[in-house]
């Protein structure tokens, strides 16, 4: 068997997986589920979680308003939803409730630390929620999701394939010396 032609193959196959092997095995994407209850003119966070999953869309709507703060008081993303307190029902009428609960479903982000809710119209400040504990439990339970400090790191697998690939490219050299040194 010729080395010096196995061994440019299996270096160029190994820097072709080298990115497949990086990549997470399942997709990573989460969400934060906050709940409030707005009763008699007063909104109460009533908890929050984090999931696997996409949030939905919430751009169109802005009746409330939500923004995801993050530790430094810098706001992560903004986006909208529907007045939770209308009812629809069947023809084309409308209910206004005074006492519902609802949840509002957003972008995961690590640095999260509290969501503030506000009037679509007024910009006034509904509820704030605190997301730490729901991000905290979350990793805790699911330690290896790359946005809790697990999943393996790149840098090390990239290290670790690096140092593979000089081992066999100086078994690689060190085989080709010997079969160019002439005989004694």
């Amino acid at each position: 068997m010729n080395c010096t032609k196995i061994l440019p193959a299996v270096l160029l196959l190994l820097l072709l997986l080298m990115p497949a092997a990086a990549a997470p095995l399942y997709d990573t994407t989460k969400a934060v589920i906050v709940s409030f209850h707005y009763k008699d003119g007063t909104v109460t966070p009533v908890g929050s979680r984090v999931i696997y999953g996409y949030p939905p869309d919430n751009f169109a709507n802005r009746d409330m308003l939500i923004d995801i703060v993050g530790k430094n008081s810098a706001v992560i993303g903004s986006y909208g939803i529907e007045d939770p307190r209308i009812k629809y029902t069947e023809g084309s009428s409308t209910e206004r409730r005074t006492d519902v609960r609802f949840s509002v479903i957003l972008p995961f982000a690590a640095v999260g630390d509290h969501v503030d809710l506000y009037d679509g119209q007024t910009r006034q400040k509904l509820a704030t929620a605190d997301i730490t504990v729901a991000i905290a439990k979350f990793c805790n339970a699911h330690r290896d999701d790359p946005d809790c400090g697990g999943g393996g790191s790149p840098v090390t697998l990239y290290s670790a394939a690096g140092i593979l690939i000089l081992v066999m490219a100086g078994a690689g050299l060190y085989l080709f010396l010997k079969r160019r040194k002439p005989p004694a």
